[in-house]
């Protein structure tokens, strides 16, 4: 959702906007924000009261915006992300999330100096190559993909890391709300972002991860019209899963794996658990990938997906994954670069809390558990 350009707006007017983009009414944010009632707050966003300093960092922290919004001349509009997201779920809260993680990253690089790469990614395929058998190009895509940056034979295994490490994509795990799934954007000044459940199941943050690589691979071959509001499965969201399983279960180490698996040439319903978890994707997403590899048929597969006692053996075979693989919410490399443009005096330790969404007397210790000291700072040698 687009915020209006803050252009000549005074503090009062910024602070009511920035708190209505974060999708904050009223009252809530007067909760939030521990005043005694919400006059208190309506008063400072028409001008009649002043905001103390104090008040001012709390409010820019709720509306997850840095204090410089609210005093830099001309604050262009923030750009939109594409989301999966059911019908009337709201998604302003954790836009304005995700974008000012996106900000805080993009300062970091820009204080170091640092190159984006994520153009390399971009396919050359236009929306000419979609229309007669988009599924196909879709799929041919995922392999062309996996094979370009070596993703191995269990793919799911390295995507993250490749991502955030050669690409420099900015990934973020958030608690998301109810009906929300993830997104995506690319912007000239943020780069690429990915948003994706901190709570999801690992199979399902894999898949996602792949669907929204495929939005960020033909970003500019979809419109935004074109892929929805994110409520429905319009042909552009349905190419992207057909990606994510080409991506993610490549036909020559999925057919390889079967055949080991499969006793006697004999499939059963427990092998496709151990290949979804082997692969570390859903037991859905391998069943509906041998349909596209013809080794099932969508009959089967639709009976198989609609039987309770298949259901409860997967949930079975599956127990423990989930707290296996919790991610943290800030990826590695954010928490690096920030922790480096700290030690080498680029930022302050004020901001270095805000950006880490900690206590600034919480900070050494902070820098101490991820293993920062001053002495790894000094120069050894020229690069």
């Amino acid at each position: 959702m687009n915020s209006s350009n803050t252009e000549g707006k005074n503090l009062h007017e910024r602070l009511a906007q920035a708190r209505e983009n974060a999708g904050f009414s009223l009252v809530e944010a007067t909760r939030k924000l521990g005043f005694k009632h919400y006059q208190i707050l309506s008063a400072v966003e028409k001008g009649t009261r002043n905001v103390s300093a104090g008040e001012l960092i709390l409010m820019a922290r709720l509306y997850s915006r840095p204090l410089d919004y609210f005093f830099e001349a001309n604050i262009p509009s923030d750009p939109v992300p594409l989301w999966r997201r059911t019908a009337g779920s709201d998604v302003q809260k954790e836009q304005r999330q995700f974008l000012n993680f996106l900000e805080n990253y993009s300062r970091l690089e820009n204080l170091l100096g640092l190159k984006r790469r994520w153009k390399e990614i971009l396919t050359s395929l236009d929306s000419d190559d979609f229309i007669e058998n988009g599924f196909s190009a879709a799929d041919k895509l995922g392999a062309d993909i996996h094979k370009r940056f070596d993703l191995g034979s269990r793919p799911a295994c390295n995507l993250l890391n490749i991502l955030e490490n050669t690409l420099r994509f900015k990934v973020i795990h958030l608690d998301l709300g109810e009906g929300l799934s993830g997104a995506s954007i690319v912007d000239s000044a943020l780069g690429v972002g990915i948003l994706i459940n901190l709570h999801d199941a690992p199979w399902r943050r894999n898949f996602d991860l792949a669907h929204e690589l495929f939005h960020i691979v033909t970003w500019k071959i979809f419109s935004h019209e074109e892929i929805g509001d994110g409520t429905r499965k319009t042909k552009p969201e349905q190419f992207a899963d057909s990606f994510a399983a080409s991506l993610l279960l490549p036909k020559e180490h999925l057919l390889a794996a079967l055949k080991e698996i499969a006793v006697n040439q004999e499939l059963k319903l427990v092998d496709i658990i151990e290949l979804a978890k082997e692969f570390g994707v859903s037991s859905e997403a391998v069943l509906w990938r041998l349909v596209n590899l013809k080794k099932l048929k969508k009959g089967q597969v639709e009976k198989i997906l609609g039987d309770a006692e298949f259901r409860n053996m997967d949930r079975g075979l599956r127990r423990g994954l989930y707290e296996e693989h919790q991610p943290e919410k800030f990826p590695q490399r954010y928490v690096s670069l920030a922790c480096r443009c700290l030690m080498e005096g680029k930022i302050s330790r004020g901001l270095f809390a805000e950006y880490m969404e900690i206590d600034r007397s919480a900070i050494d210790d902070y820098l101490s558990a991820a293993g920062y000291a001053v002495k790894n700072y000094e120069k050894i040698a020229a690069a």
